[in-house]
Parts: structure tokens; C-alpha cells; sequence
């Protein structure tokens, strides 16, 4: 199986795009709270029916920051779907730098075992004669040969077989658990997809849905304060039904 480097630099970007977009909403809420309490302020130095009307404007006013209040939760949905996404690639991603080390580890302990495989054939060489006609070398001779060749324990080339073993058992349990977690990563990248743009864009329904009747009411509040932009109002009103 081919591994894709893991990269979240884009992701990690997102992330702090949307993070900063969040906490914009969260200011403007704040504002527009503050302000419908200077409109409500404003309502009570009027006189009457304007008092009346401004009081049920601000209101509907503050309905629509509730349902735009609605709408920074499903952005903050959104956000932590991608969140988790994120832990999930960064979990894969110490995987494969765990696969490179054990990678570079195989390879040292696969030129180990060559080396100790070398010495072992020429100790095979030296018992099964040396091309001068003697089956069998004296001990004396034998001896010295070995000695000459090589510094290590008989015991080395075990030891290396051993460690070729295990790194390579370790290497394939890796690459079995990597490509667990990539096929694990590639579902749960659709659903945090899937999961986190839906419950954003219902917000958004909603949102703009409640938007589009309180804007409706607030102007059929303000119809009640006479005839001087009646027909102004009024026209508005038939647009927003159409």
C-alpha cells in the first residue's frame, strides 16, 4: 500500500481561519446586544405609539441575533468535526514517522545480518577445504584464518538473525496498523465532512428562514405609525411575501 505523506498544514490553517470567523460572530453578537440596549433606551424617551413600535421592533431585533446566535453554533459544530478530523491526521502521521524509524531500523539490522552471513560462509569455505588438497585444515591453520577474518563471537551471527526478526515482525505489525488508520481516516474525513457542513448549513436555513419572518413583522409594526410611509412599507412587505 502507498502512503501519502501526512500534511494538515491546510487543515491547521482552516482551523484558525474558522476559530478567527467564530469569534468575529461572537463580537458582533456582542454589539448588536449592545446597541439594541441603547434602542430600547431610545424607546422610552419617545412618545407613544412610536415608543410602542420602537419596543417591538428591537424585539424582533433581538430575534434575529438569536437565530444568528443559532448560526455561530452550527459554525462551532462545524469546527470541532474538523477538530477531531485533525487529531485523527496527526495520529496517522506519528504512525508513519514510527514506519521510517522502523524502516531505517531493518535496514541496519538487514546489512548486520549480510556481514555475519559473509563470515559464516567463509568458516563453511575453510572446513570443506581450501583448494590445496586437504579435506579437513589443521586446527592451527583453522584457527588463524578465523581469527584473521573476523573479530566478533560466533554468537554474532544468531544475535543479527534475531534482530533482522524481530525488526522486520515489528515493521509489518506497523504497516498493518497504518493502513487501519488510513482507511479509518479516509471515512471519518467524509462524515466530519458530511456531519459538520450540514449542521452549518441547517443553521443557515434556519437563520435566514427566521430572519425572513421577523423582517416581516417589524414591518408590519411599523405600518401602525401612520400613513406617511404606508404605501413605502407596504410595497416592501408585498416583495419580502413574493
Amino acid at each position: 500500500m502507498v502512503h501519502r505523506p501526512a500534511d494538515s498544514r491546510l487543515l491547521t490553517n482552516l482551523l484558525q481561519q474558522e476559530k478567527d470567523y467564530s469569534k468575529q460572530l461572537s463580537q458582533l453578537l456582542e454589539a448588536s446586544n449592545a446597541s439594541l440596549s441603547s434602542f430600547t433606551a431610545y424607546a422610552s424617551a419617545s412618545p407613544p405609539p412610536a415608543s410602542n413600535v420602537i419596543l417591538s421592533v428591537a424585539g424582533s431585533l433581538a430575534a434575529a441575533d438569536e437565530a444568528l446566535r443559532r448560526y455561530a453554533v452550527g459554525v462551532d459544530e462545524w469546527r470541532e468535526t474538523m477538530r477531531m478530523l485533525k487529531d485523527m491526521e496527526d495520529d496517522v502521521g506519528n504512525i508513519m514517522r514510527d514506519r521510517e524509524i522502523l524502516v531505517t531500523r531493518l535496514i541496519k539490522a538487514s546489512k548486520s545480518s549480510q556481514k555475519s552471513n559473509s563470515g559464516s560462509n567463509f568458516r563453511d569455505s575453510l572446513l570443506l577445504g581450501n583448494g590445496h588438497g586437504n579435506r579437513f585444515p589443521s586446527s592451527s591453520s583453522l584457527s588463524l584464518s578465523i581469527a584473521q577474518h573476523e573479530s566478533r563471537p560466533l554468537s554474532s551471527s544468531f544475535s543479527s538473525s534475531t534482530k533482522l526478526a524481530a525488526a522486520q515482525s515489528e515493521l509489518q505489525a506497523c504497516e498493518a496498523h497504518l493502513a487501519a488508520k488510513e482507511r479509518e481516516l479516509e471515512v471519518k474525513r467524509s462524515v466530519a465532512v458530511r456531519d459538520g457542513l450540514g449542521a452549518r448549513a441547517r443553521a443557515m436555513i434556519d437563520c435566514g428562514w427566521a430572519w425572513g419572518e421577523i423582517g416581516q413583522e417589524t414591518l408590519r409594526a411599523l405600518e401602525s405609525l401612520g400613513n406617511g410611509g404606508s404605501n413605502h412599507l407596504g410595497s416592501c412587505y408585498q416583495l419580502l411575501i413574493i
